[in-house]
């Protein structure tokens, strides 16, 4: 049977991978693949639970909080620590100086990312909740023109529009992710297909592999396919300077990212964006493979 998995531009390995188009190769005695697009990742959970997605790839808080939800979430691949491609901005003539003004504020952010557990962290670190502030879903370019207009106090904005944003003579950085947290884009799917698919999973696994070390020495390449298939979007300059400023290379899960993802549940429960504890501790064995 056919892989079924999702694409969409903030997890740029396998939106590269879907228009590059050798995962299709690779699956084609197992049936091929079916991509799905969507504009961002935050549908992925729903698709899966809805058995319309075998595999998805997001930041990762949305795999806690379809954890939370009931779904059988299962690890596959995990890139590098990132975390330097989030920061929480303001205006310099804004009303909020520093992550101490976060009470009350409203708050740019694409719900279901990592921004979601990096603003989680600040609460925590500031005794405050999420009842404390007021999260605004929006994405990209909307965030900037909210909060140049003042429609939001802060932005917590991520690559590629974060490097754009800090270029502005007017906006101010209160504080960096990579000073607060550590964050993954995650490959991810359900305990249930995993135990049916292994081979897939593991074929998965090998082209993500070549394909980000693909993205790490063809920039210019890759940048050019981004650009190519997001009309609009940011220019072919803008999204080489973004992917050169990433590490690049998926790996299969560890006890490591484990870890972190208990302590970002944990984070995400005092904050209040999730309202039971959940365990991580798990990870599927298959003949000797770790996923």
């Amino acid at each position: 049977m056919a892989l079924r998995i999702g694409s969409h531009p903030n997890h740029l390995s396998l939106f590269i991978l879907h228009h590059r188009g050798v995962l299709e190769t690779a699956l084609a005695p197992w049936g091929g693949v079916i991509w799905t697009n969507n504009l961002h990742g935050s549908e992925s959970a729903a698709w899966l639970a809805e058995g319309r997605l075998d595999v998805v790839g997001t930041g990762s808080t949305l795999p806690l909080l379809a954890q939370e939800s009931g779904l059988d979430v299962a690890y596959l691949a995990a890139s590098p620590d990132h975390t330097a491609n989030c920061a929480l901005l303001a205006l310099k003539d804004g009303e909020r100086k520093s992550t101490q003004d976060l009470r009350g504020a409203r708050i740019a952010v694409m719900k279901g990312t990592f921004a979601d557990r990096f603003l989680a962290r600040l609460l925590v670190q500031h005794g405050l909740t999420l009842d404390d502030i007021t999260l605004i879903d929006l994405n990209g370019s909307d965030a900037a023109r909210a909060l140049r207009e003042g429609r939001v106090d802060l932005w917590a904005a991520i690559d590629p529009w974060l490097s754009a944003a800090q270029d502005a003579k007017k906006i101010r950085c209160l504080t960096q992710a990579d000073g607060v947290i550590r964050h993954r884009s995650l490959v991810w799917c359900r305990e249930s297909w995993l135990h049916q698919s292994a081979q897939q999973a593991e074929i998965l696994l090998n082209v993500l592999t070549e394909n980000d070390r693909w993205i790490a020495s063809h920039s210019q390449q890759a940048a050019e396919l981004i650009h190519r298939h997001q009309p609009g979007s940011l220019s072919v300059t803008r999204w080489q300077s973004a992917i050169r400023a990433r590490p690049w290379g998926m790996h299969r899960i560890t006890p490591q990212l484990l870890a972190e993802q208990q302590l970002q549940a944990d984070d995400l429960l005092a904050a209040r964006f999730i309202r039971q504890p959940l365990t991580t501790d798990f990870v599927r064995r298959d003949e000797g493979v770790i996923f």
